[in-house]
């Protein structure tokens, strides 16, 4: 459901697979990966309900705002769950950003 929710309402901005856009920094990737090392995945969530979509911040409803939380994820390569994400900030504290050691 995050990728319908990512193709409706962010892929105007953010581009196709959230890879950028003419308006919308690339969500995925090794930058994107860098500038949310260490933080939570609550701050993500926080972010795209309080700032997202551009031209109506704050409109997602809190479950489109975990689904398109989620597809970052997968498109990130994170490693999918059985439950989906909650929609639920204090759940989402927890869970973590960490660069890929080499």
């Amino acid at each position: 459901s995050g990728e319908k929710v990512a193709d409706t309402t962010c892929q105007g901005c953010h581009g196709a697979g959230l890879a950028g856009g003419d308006s919308g920094p690339k969500l995925v990737g090794a930058d994107f990966l860098a500038q949310w090392n260490g933080r939570s995945v609550r701050d993500l969530f926080g972010v795209i309900a309080k700032t997202m979509p551009e031209n109506a911040p704050g409109t997602l409803k809190p479950d489109d705002v975990a689904a398109v939380t989620a597809y970052i994820l997968k498109v990130n390569n994170f490693p999918t769950g059985k439950l989906s994400l909650p929609a639920d900030e204090d759940a989402l504290a927890p869970i973590t950003f960490q660069a890929a050691k080499h």
